[in-house]
């Protein structure tokens, strides 16, 4: 049986001469891998506003008010869905009352929702797929702490209901604080529902390692898979790490022929044809479809780690050269835009077969203390490794083993092998690929992503001048299925 997983699509006109449900039917086969299951209107003089979204709603006496969240995750109660929505996670809130309709956003950021609007049509959605099929060419995303009123006379209106701040570093002991760290982040995983079915994107890397002692401890269904070229450092990590912790791992190999055949797929999920998006979705979304086989309704993502305790070499290389204070700065940037920079990227490509997605480590109460931990902690250029320091001290304490809290991990398009893959199927299936080099062939990676999202139709894609030619059977069967 398939579960039903949140999103959100909706328009309110504000005159009678907008064909509302046409455009709704359209928005919602946009985003019909979400299965959204209700659909609502409301009425007010000569304005309607029509919405479908999550069965589980919370309807007041004058007002609609719909909750998209994840089930598998401890929900909003009808008391502090929206009055404490600061404190709330992972949720967008869409009130639509005497004034009109209002959107509100988590400041996690990681549930997504964009909106545009004509002179007398608003209409919001979970993926920008669907308001492409509407004629608004202005899209807004909806920020993290944002709150967007768009009223039944056609005003708009955008204001922050919280930030997030930049915390002071607190001066307490080390072991005060890793107790910090790892209560905060237990009550994270603590979200998750006992007898949720819950997939790990594991690298055997100390995130994903964290995440999956973490999951296995809660959940009554966890399962481990990797996806990733069979020379490259994720198999042989991952298959290290699950024999260490006796967890059974699901390897899914990169191949020229496949990667060439679901590239359409994820560059249409994902919504960008930028080279590095898609390296680094490609995992997660062959991940995720294996994940549905495994009879999972969550995916759960260690994204977080690398931006809050500097996972990076770049982080090492401010640490040394601009001092610590910099390098607290910069995190704190980082995460800032972490949902516009991975998170939405991540979800949709997990989304796209029909599965909600949990990003433990973005927890705001854990962000927060993250990014109170002094960078000296952080960064050791003395040690190996030299990022991630008191991290890596934290996941030992909750039941990392030491060989795999302490081994070094690559970026998720390198140490997957999704890019030179990528490169690969490239050269196999565009004419004339095969007569340059591979240093030739890698200048032209950006140009055939761009042509294969032109060919989706998808907007704002530029084309290069020279003519690609290449077998369009992949790009015609996904332009079928979206209709």
């Amino acid at each position: 049986m398939l579960s039903i997983m949140g999103g959100i699509a909706g328009i309110l006109a504000s005159t009678e001469n907008v064909e509302m449900d046409s455009i709704l039917q359209k928005m919602d086969s946009a985003i019909k891998h979400r299965r959204l299951e209700s659909y609502y209107t409301v009425n007010h003089n000569q304005a309607k506003c029509a919405i479908v979204g999550p069965h589980a709603s919370l309807n007041t006496k004058s007002d609609l008010v719909i909750v998209d969240s994840n089930s598998d995750l401890t929900g909003p109660t009808e008391t502090q869905h929206v009055d404490s929505l600061s404190k709330l996670f992972s949720v967008i809130v869409i009130t639509v009352d005497n004034s009109g309709v209002n959107l509100q956003r988590s400041l996690d950021g990681t549930r997504s929702l964009y909106y545009g609007h004509t002179e007398n049509t608003f209409v919001f959605a979970t993926e920008r797929k669907c308001l492409w099929s509407t004629d608004i060419t202005k899209q807004h995303t909806l920020e993290p702490g944002q709150r967007v009123a768009y009223s039944w006379e056609g005003n708009l209106k955008k204001e922050r209901f919280v930030i997030l701040e930049r915390p002071q570093v607190v001066e307490t002991s080390r072991v005060d604080t890793l107790n910090n760290l790892k209560k905060t982040l237990l009550a994270s995983f603590e979200k998750l529902q006992r007898n949720a079915s819950c997939a790990v994107l594991f690298s055997g890397g100390v995130d994903s390692t964290l995440a999956a002692v973490q999951v296995a401890n809660r959940c009554e269904k966890t399962f481990l898979v990797t996806t990733s070229h069979k020379k490259a450092h994720d198999a042989s990590a991952a298959m290290r790490a699950a024999d260490v912790l006796g967890f059974p791992l699901d390897i899914i190999e990169l191949d020229p022929r496949i990667v060439w055949n679901v590239l359409p797929r994820v560059i249409y999920s994902i919504e960008t044809s930028k080279q590095m998006d898609v390296e680094i979705a490609l995992p997660f979304y062959l991940a995720s479809r294996k994940a549905v086989d495994a009879g999972c309704s969550t995916v759960v993502s260690g994204q977080g780690p690398d931006e809050l305790f500097a996972g990076y070499a770049k982080h090492v290389r401010i640490f040394s050269e601009e001092g610590p204070e910099v390098l607290n700065e910069h995190l704190w940037r980082e995460v800032s835009v972490t949902h516009d920079a991975n998170i939405e990227r991540d979800e949709r490509a997990i989304a796209a077969h029909g599965l909600e997605s949990f990003f433990p480590y973005l927890d705001q109460n854990f962000v927060q203390l993250s990014l109170a931990v002094p960078a000296e902690w952080k960064v050791n250029p003395t040690k190996s490794p030299q990022r991630k320091v008191i991290f890596r001290e934290l996941a030992q304490s909750m039941g990392v083993p030491t060989e795999i809290a302490l081994a070094p991990k690559n970026a998720t398009q390198f140490s997957s092998g999704s890019s030179k893959v990528i490169l690969n199927a490239i050269i196999q299936h565009v004419d004339g690929f095969d007569d340059m080099s591979k240093k030739e062939a890698s200048k032209r990676v950006q140009d055939v992503l761009n042509e294969i999202a032109y060919q989706l139709h998808m907007p704002n894609v530029q084309r290069s001048d020279e003519e690609l030619a290449f077998d369009m059977k992949a790009i015609d069967d996904v332009t079928e299925r979206i209709g």
